[in-house]
């Protein structure tokens, strides 16, 4: 990342405020990487508590995680809920990932990666096209690793705050915060930072008006092709149109012309 020094120096500024708000708690830990799989994606878009509820939901649709897998995206919208924020996108991300998951290794359990290292694992998930939060929750809560989530209210809130670039991915974003970071430290600044972005979020800045837009060729040909004329209207003798001087021409020219004279020879 470009200018690292200035965006890790604007995070401290931001770790202090959290410090002074102070409050939350690390969330504790999952045993079942599937189960963290499944809230971890749904906790992209909302709070902890709404990802457990849709949780809940998602479990009392389907039989099992096999039968959610062929569950058309639709139905999974349903099941979590309309009102649930960006449900069409977490919905999506819920049949990809099963679906991912299964294709990988033709079952939904996902304990051996406890066995795993951590780059193994991270391996496997980006293979399964798991999102990246989602992989970041399961690595801080069940498999006893140094990650650093962050959801998409959370990127957006750096974004806008200058603490990263305005185009940075949420994976980019997770490896800055990763390196600045203390293991220690990561489930606590997850909390806090998640509560404080839903709240702290900056305005938007308006976007710049757009500059007026230039001409195109066919405009400045067409202005030309008037221009000419207007010149050539401008070089006509005053008082007599067109049509008259065509006239006038052709009478002359139909006029006889008279003989040339001999001369005489002496």
């Amino acid at each position: 990342m470009k200018k690292a020094a200035v965006y890790a120096q604007r995070l401290r500024r931001l770790l202090t405020k959290l410090k002074k708000e102070g409050g939350g708690r690390p969330l504790p830990p999952v045993d079942d990487p599937m189960e963290q799989l499944l809230r971890g994606i749904l906790s992209d878009y909302a709070s902890e508590q709404k990802a457990n509820g849709a949780l809940g939901r998602l479990r009392e649709t389907a039989v099992d995680l096999n039968d959610l897998r062929v569950t058309p995206v639709a139905e999974i919208v349903r099941a979590i809920g309309i009102d649930y924020p960006q449900v069409r996108r977490a919905a999506e991300d819920v049949s990809r990932a099963l679906i991912g998951v299964f294709n990988r290794q033709h079952h939904l359990d996902l304990t051996h990666l406890k066995r795993m290292t951590k780059r193994a694992a991270e391996s496997f998930f980006e293979s399964a096209g798991i999102n990246p939060h989602a992989a970041a929750t399961i690595l801080m809560r069940c498999l006893k690793g140094h990650a650093v989530p962050a959801d998409q209210t959370m990127c957006e809130f750096l974004r806008r705050s200058g603490i990263v670039p305005p185009d940075a991915t949420a994976a980019e974003i997770q490896q800055f915060l990763l390196t600045r970071i203390k293991e220690r430290q990561a489930g606590l600044f997850y909390v806090q930072l998640k509560r404080y972005a839903a709240t702290h979020m900056p305005r938007q800045r308006p976007a710049p008006a757009p500059r007026p837009a230039e001409k195109t060729d066919a405009v400045a040909e067409t202005q030309a092709a008037t221009g000419a004329a207007k010149t050539r209207a401008a070089a006509k003798p005053p008082g007599r149109s067109t049509a008259t001087l065509k006239k006038l021409a052709a009478r002359r020219r139909k006029e006889p012309t008279a003989a040339p004279q001999r001369r005489r020879h002496r």
